[in-house]
């Protein structure tokens, strides 16, 4: 049986807090401090109620920018590039930060069976999917699908000691961009907790770290998003502290071509956006890293093989939104996760 690290409470809480984009203090939120910065390509909001001190948040953002500069495939100085740029050339020496991540990427990719890919890079710089266009005249040929798809393959990626990374085929491209907000999420949390603060939200972007509980033993009433309306409108109420909670999903980042969507996250084996029964999933873990990871490997499995092998995982609960409004949950969160009032939505057994 699974272990659950979730915490039952029922205690009415404080609604909204992380639906919250503006920095300051609220007269329905404790005390804190903020700052809100873009970086990663979404914006990032930590918020201190315990310990206030300017200086821990620089600290915080500036671990945010280094994680950026060394990961981001759109710098041409990153660990990243360098690795894209030698792809059959030669291996590259990475930081041991960067090592890491990928270390970990490729974990995923090996226990996916590839549902989960970090070199499906040439098919993302293909679709090319931004946040701001919701209306496209043309998509891919099967031709160029396909020839991207022929440069992805995680067991072309190759992690050979001492920091060195190699891709083995040339216009191979890795991209981090599903795992490194969740890497960093996880580093802001040892930052603050390096510094002495016990009470925080890291908000980056859908990654979500709640560090600490309220300060009188409850817990953080969390919203999350409703796949059908906009940011800030939730679906249902999730009662947490001390973990991780990563939502993605199809409303993200999207396009229209002939009335049909096409979404940002990718299947490697398809080649396509993905499609099917799934709008919305949101991961609860104790690392936010695992957390971003399979909130994207989840969503390209679907919901039947997507409860399978969130189940079949230590600490890792999930949420799935289906495009019929009906929501299925991982055993342990019967009773923390529920929906409000006249809901549109059924919660129902999987």
């Amino acid at each position: 049986m699974k272990k659950n690290i979730l915490k039952l409470t029922f205690i009415v809480l404080s609604l909204g807090l992380l639906l919250m984009g503006c920095t300051g203090n609220s007269n329905n939120d404790l005390n804190y401090i903020a700052r809100t910065d873009f970086l990663m390509d979404t914006v990032m909001t930590i918020r201190i109620y315990d310990n206030q001190k300017e200086k821990t948040l620089d600290k915080v953002f500036q671990r945010l920018q280094e994680i950026e500069d060394r990961m981001s495939s759109h710098i041409a100085t990153s660990d990243v590039s360098k690795v894209n740029d030698n792809a059959g050339i030669g291996p590259v020496t990475v930081h041991e930060d960067t090592y890491e991540v990928i270390e970990r990427v490729k974990y995923y990719a090996e226990l996916s069976k590839g549902k989960y890919d970090p070199t499906i890079g040439t098919l993302v710089d293909l679709w090319d999917v931004k946040a701001e266009e919701k209306e496209r005249d043309f998509i891919p040929t099967t031709e160029e699908i396909e020839q991207a798809k022929s440069m992805v393959g995680y067991e072309d990626l190759e992690l050979l000691g001492d920091n060195q990374v190699y891709l083995k085929r040339k216009g191979m491209k890795i991209v981090l961009g599903s795992i490194v907000k969740g890497y960093a999420a996880d580093e802001a949390k040892r930052v603050l907790v390096e510094n002495k603060v016990e009470k925080a939200i890291i908000d980056l972007g859908g990654n979500l770290y709640i560090h600490g509980d309220k300060g009188d033993g409850t817990q953080w009433r969390i919203g999350i998003q409703d796949p059908f309306n906009p940011t800030g409108s939730y679906a249902g109420i999730l009662e947490v502290s001390n973990i991780s909670v990563v939502t993605s999903g199809d409303y993200e980042r999207f396009f229209i071509h002939k009335g049909k969507k096409y979404n940002h996250i990718i299947d490697p084996h398809t080649g396509y956006p993905t499609d099917n029964e799934l709008t919305g999933i949101s991961i609860i873990s104790d690392e936010s890293i695992d957390g971003d990871a399979l909130s994207t490997t989840v969503f390209v499995m679907g919901l039947d093989e997507g409860m399978k092998f969130v189940n079949s995982l230590e600490n890792i609960e999930a949420i799935f939104i289906t495009k019929d409004k009906s929501i299925y949950t991982t055993e342990n969160l019967k009773g923390i996760f529920n929906l409000p009032k006249d809901s549109p939505f059924t919660i129902k057994d999987y």
